[in-house]
């Protein structure tokens, strides 16, 4: 999202006191707050930062007497001069009551001084603003001060945000570097980038640089996303996956493949002409091992979008903060990155019927805000999520509206487990052609692509350990081994099935 500049100058314009700013770029809110008061002020507003470590400070260097947060907000009330004062730690404190009355004492101080300037319309320049900003990377705001404080959610920057961030790194490189960069490079440099922080996009940018003479485009590109992905995954909640898994490396699934080539179509600028709708996301429910998270990954592949899984069992997990904030923060971190590919991985484990009808739990809570942003998101993010236990699920999140589609994936046919095997050969460097296909795909029903995959692996151990070529025998015996989930699992499977011969789309022809 673009930064709230016109937000946050209708605030100041319109008087409010205390504005409570959520994001954990010090360094992009405090250049943002200072390019608005010299816009706004021509450059006549007093500036002032607090922190906990540092005091209150202005442009001449250290208020005396403020590193106590209390006498920090006496000087905000004392001080007749109009000025932005940024408070970045104040969130870890705002359970004192000594603090919170004086806030409300601030907000009364602020409030009668802004009644006092021109009237509402005229020139913003001619008022003589007092505004205090907090400024946190969660809403911590106790119920005592709701109505004191305005509160602006800063996103992270958007694509024209992140363009201006990579011209001013570009300029500060060599010539070679400069000259070396053809307008469609810097357009997937800058999208390769979204979802990262203006400090952190920095650094990326300058590492990626460090060194080079000339620029090879899928070493940069591969870079730069490495970079991104050792940020993401810091957050402990989504993890930008790394992969080059296509819809040509599964096998059948047919009907899936084609819907998917179909929707791939709508990002296009004509389909946007068109009037066609960005797709909202597909769910993928079915028997386990028989393909439905590497679907999930094949449609980042073959769209061209990065791929972002969110673990929602880290979500729950209390390490990162409360669930709902952790949630939140995610979601706008994928939003930030979109286009992109949002990877869920079993979805019933977090959000169930149970978290459903507890009204007041976390889960709940994020129920709610998940469908929300499910029906109303605005940002081109695609939601690929995989089920084992659809009838876990609140009916609220399957009907359509939410997903574009619902695709059931069953045991594999005999047509598809030859394909399969087809798959798994050759990507360990054997000839399909030099094995009986029809024949392995006719000995392995019941089997799921996973149980092919490992009956292809141990075969392999076979013959290597016996120092022979692998052959058909040693294949159908390691298939022959394999005790099916199909089999330990039958009446779960019928049960699943059953449930989905009307309620979805068979993934396979």
């Amino acid at each position: 999202m673009p930064f709230p500049t016109e937000a946050i100058e209708s605030f100041i314009t319109a008087g409010y006191p205390i504005l409570y700013l959520i994001s954990w770029e010090e360094e992009r809110i405090e250049n943002r707050l200072k390019f608005i008061g010299k816009k706004f002020y021509q450059g006549s507003l007093n500036f002032y930062t607090w922190s906990c470590t540092d005091g209150m400070r202005g442009e001449d260097g250290e208020v005396k007497g403020t590193q106590d947060v209390i006498q920090a907000l006496d000087k905000v009330i004392d001080n007749n001069e109009s000025g932005f004062y940024i408070f970045k730690d104040l969130h870890f404190f705002l359970n004192d009551p000594k603090l919170i009355r004086r806030l409300k004492d601030v907000y009364q101080k602020l409030r009668s001084s802004s009644l006092n300037s021109p009237p509402l319309g005229s020139d913003p320049r001619s008022q003589s603003p007092n505004t205090l900003f907090i400024l946190s990377p969660s809403l911590i705001l106790p119920y005592e001060l709701e109505k004191e404080v305005a509160v602006i959610d800063v996103g992270l920057p958007d694509e024209d945000e992140v363009r201006m961030f990579f011209d001013s790194v570009l300029n500060s490189t060599s010539d070679k570097i400069r000259d070396s960069f053809t307008p469609e490079l810097k357009e997937k440099s800058v999208r390769a980038i979204l979802g990262l922080g203006a400090s952190e996009m920095e650094l990326a940018l300058r590492r990626t640089f460090i060194g080079r003479e000339k620029i090879d485009e899928n070493e940069l590109l591969d870079a730069l996303l490495e970079e991104k992905a050792q940020l993401i995954r810091k957050s402990g909640t989504l993890e930008f996956v790394r992969t080059r898994v296509g819809l040509d490396g599964i096998g059948g699934l047919e009907n899936l493949k084609e819907w998917l080539e179909i929707r791939a179509l709508a990002f296009s600028p004509k389909a946007k002409e068109f009037g066609l709708d960005i797709p909202k996301g597909v769910l993928i429910m079915g028997i386990s091992g028989c393909g439905k998270s590497l679907c999930a990954k094949a449609v980042a592949t073959a769209w061209g979008l990065p791929l972002l899984r969110l673990e929602l069992n880290q979500v729950y997990g209390g390490t990162f903060g409360s669930p709902e904030e952790v949630f939140r923060r995610a979601i706008k971190t994928v939003e930030a990155a979109s286009p992109c590919v949002l990877w869920i991985d079993e979805i019933e484990a977090g959000i169930t019927r149970s978290g459903e009808k507890a009204s007041d739990s976390p889960a709940s809570r994020i129920f709610g805000y998940f469908l929300t942003w499910m029906q109303e998101k605005e940002h081109p993010v695609f939601i690929a999520a995989t089920a084992n236990q659809i009838d876990l699920l609140p009916p609220e999140i399957l009907r359509k509206g939410r997903f574009d589609e619902i695709f059931f994936v069953s045991l594999p046919s005999q047509k598809d487990r030859k394909e399969i095997f087809r798959i798994h050969l050759l990507s360990r460097e054997k000839n399909p052609d030099s094995f009986d296909l029809d024949s392995l795909a006719k000995n392995t029903e019941g089997l799921s692509g996973a149980e092919i995959e490992q009956a292809v692996v141990s075969a392999l151990f076979e013959s290597f350990s016996k120092r022979k070529d692998l052959d058909n025998k040693e294949l159908i015996i390691a298939a022959s081994s394999i005790v099916p989930l199909s089999t330990t699992m039958r009446e779960e499977i019928s049960k699943l099935e059953r449930w989905a011969s009307n309620r979805a789309i068979k993934a396979s022809k």
